[in-house]
């Protein structure tokens, strides 16, 4: 490409300038936070815990549809790990989405109840 003021070829801008490079490197990254209960923790709300325990499903669709998502979500196969894993991204929760699998499939009731617990005090 020639200049049109010198005749001089310019050349392509390859970069941003360092001035920018060194503002976009100070990016600040939040902390993890945890569950505010453990998964075992069922008696702290008895009115979770038993519908927890003897109504899971219904206990599931009223969590679900609470938190903004589709009612029938955690009917679904891999549904009630989607809204953990959703419920922890969106709560900047540490773990990963095998935990969520893993915790779900092997403790369903009492991960349900923990949700519902976690929405309940982050949304009074």
């Amino acid at each position: 490409m020639q200049n049109p003021r010198k005749g001089a070829p310019t050349l392509p801008v390859s970069g941003q300038p360092k001035s920018q490079q060194a503002q976009t490197a100070n990016v600040c990254v939040s902390q993890k936070s945890r569950w505010s209960s453990t998964m075992m923790n069922c008696c702290a709300d008895k009115q979770i815990c038993c519908c927890g325990l003897f109504c899971s499903p219904i206990l599931a669709c009223r969590l679900s549809k609470k938190y903004g998502e589709c009612f029938c979500q955690p009917l679904l196969p891999g549904g009630l790990t989607m809204l953990r894993s959703s419920m922890r991204q969106r709560y900047n929760i540490e773990g990963s989405i095998l935990d969520d699998a893993a915790v779900v499939y092997g403790f369903g009731p009492c991960a349900l109840c923990q949700m519902m617990r976690e929405y309940n005090s982050r949304n009074p």
